[in-house]
């Protein structure tokens, strides 16, 4: 993902297998996010899509799928009920 930004279906897709928005993909506690300080609540998708292909280190992470379900964030605990 911080070599290659997923395009702005990837990123819907993602939030979708999540249950979130491509705004909650965002991590708000992140560095990159506290220095460019962005109003995400005033942004559009597209805007919010366009500072993740700037800034991909914005993203949440780790975010493990297999493709139906997105795990986002470190949950220890999530991830041991997932990977079952």
């Amino acid at each position: 993902m911080l070599k290659a930004t997923p395009s702005l279906a990837e990123l819907r897709k993602l939030a979708q297998q999540a249950g979130v928005t491509v705004k909650e993909l965002v991590n708000t506690k992140s560095q990159t996010y506290k220095q460019s300080k962005p109003d995400l609540d005033a942004m559009t998708e597209q805007e919010i899509y366009e500072l993740i292909s700037v800034n991909p280190r914005i993203l949440v992470r780790p975010l493990l799928t297999n493709g139906k379900k997105l795990l986002t964030g470190f949950k220890e605990e999530q991830y041991r009920e997932y990977v079952k």
